[in-house]
């Protein structure tokens, strides 16, 4: 009888174990094997910011050890397993903090390359994260994380690795990855798809448009959304019919706004105005046209682009664009701005489109009939400076 239980509390007592070296809460370390001294240096203070900066020591570069434990900080950070996102946690803080009078170790990227293989995938995700750049990722920096994330088993450092390879599409080992993401199972992952081919800097990869036909029809609605908003940054004009399509069906009346943003991506193109299509053009307008308007649609947010113009791009563009016709748009803008039916948000955005398209008299017009109608009950909101 007493064996019996011996080996019973030492079958309980190695599944504890077991259980205290793997993570909780979708990766926070609760125990590690890692006896490393950047791991007893991280152990030795507490897990808060002002823990953190008092670990370092030196002076104006970081030891390799210290450069390591700020990193390995983030085995203690739990993940959001629905988002994809660390939780709230002290070591970005930490890090700026330590970063303004300190300086990297001359050998911080071969340490990074290290770190790409820890037991930990908040560590993983970071140093992934680590690789992008303004300046683009080299040619061989984006191998080699294509090569560790074919590997990998971990959603978060996989959504990491997407968002740093996101402008990297025209090689084509990035875009075979993304593009094998695109039928992932967590539907956060294939948001970051969405955004990473709805990206001008994916404009002309083959394959982008059936990778986007494919997420604009995906199950999860926040995919859908992703999609239908940056796709036009693909500055893809077959892509119209599809939006117009969006937009013609009440049932995706969420995703209208969506649609036009990606609409003036292709004929406006703020802040930018380098591209033009006259398709995309006719399309916007034909949205604002339909009637009977609701309080849904047209989209509130979508109605106000033309308020705003990047002044040294504009006049190069309108030379271009010579479908655009200002009087035409203004007149769209006036029918949006008096219709009662509208959200008083959108007939506020088309009235600030006319303030700036438009001629005083096109203001002027709007503003008397506004006052006119006994009926506008949000008049004093839409006439108020």
């Amino acid at each position: 009888m007493k064996k019996s239980i011996f080996i019973s509390a030492t079958i309980a007592l190695t599944v504890l174990m077991a259980s205290c070296s793997k993570t909780n809460g979708g990766g926070q370390a609760t125990g590690t094997a890692d006896n490393s001294p950047a791991m007893q240096l991280l152990n030795s203070v507490d897990f808060t910011k002002e823990g953190l900066v008092s670990m370092i020591k030196s002076k104006d570069v970081l030891t390799d050890v210290e450069y390591e434990a700020l990193i390995l900080a983030y085995s203690k950070v739990g993940i959001d397993d629905d988002k994809l996102k660390l939780d709230d946690n002290p070591v970005a803080s930490a890090q700026r903090e330590i970063m303004k009078d300190h300086k990297a170790p001359s050998n911080a990227r071969e340490i990074d390359k290290k770190l790409l293989k820890s037991e930990y995938p908040q560590v993983r995700g970071y140093v992934v994260g680590s690789y992008k750049s303004v300046f683009g990722t080299s040619s061989s920096d984006c191998a080699q994380l294509v090569s560790m994330l074919k590997e990998e088993k971990n959603d978060y450092v996989i959504n990491c690795g997407i968002k740093t390879l996101s402008n990297e599409m025209k090689q084509p080992e990035v875009a075979e990855f993304i593009f094998s993401q695109v039928e992932n199972k967590h539907p956060a992952i294939r948001t970051q798809c969405a955004y990473a081919i709805g990206n001008s800097w994916t404009e002309g990869v083959k394959g982008a448009k059936e990778a986007v036909l494919k997420l604009m029809n995906d199950k999860d609605p926040d995919v859908q959304k992703a999609m239908y908003r940056s796709c036009g940054k693909l500055h893809d004009p077959t892509l119209v019919p599809e939006l117009v399509k969006a937009l013609n069906d009440p049932a995706k009346v969420k995703l209208h706004s969506d649609c036009v943003e990606s609409l003036y991506d292709l004929w406006y193109d703020y802040p930018f105005h380098k591209q033009t299509c006259k398709e995309a053009y006719e399309a916007t307008l034909a949205y604002f046209k339909k009637t009977p308007r609701t309080n849904d649609d047209p989209a509130w947010n979508s109605v106000g682009e033309l308020a705003t113009q990047a002044e040294s791009n504009y006049a190069q563009w309108r030379s271009k664009a010579t479908y655009f016709k200002p009087e035409e748009y203004v007149a769209v803008m006036s029918d949006i701005a008096k219709d009662t039916n509208a959200n008083w948000l959108a007939r506020n955005a088309a009235i600030k489109v006319i303030k700036k398209i438009g001629k005083p008299s096109d203001w002027e017009a709007v503003k008397k009939a506004i006052e006119s109608n006994s009926g506008d009950d949000k008049k004093n909101l839409l006439l108020k400076d």
